[in-house]
């Protein structure tokens, strides 16, 4: 559970490096930003669904 809740965090940084990135024009960040927190939540999707289906 600890995993799932610290990856969504980081996804939710990632995030919101990313809208600093659109604000500050760094185009480069936010589509870095985009897929770091895309990756980070599907990783954390899918320790979710593993750990809910070893119960």
């Amino acid at each position: 559970m600890r995993h799932t809740i610290t990856r969504t965090i980081i996804a939710i940084i990632w995030f919101i490096a990313a809208v600093a990135g659109l604000f500050t024009a760094n185009y480069i960040m936010t589509v870095v930003g985009v897929i770091a927190g895309f990756m980070y939540l599907s990783s954390a999707n899918n320790t979710r669904k593993k750990e809910k289906d070893n119960k």
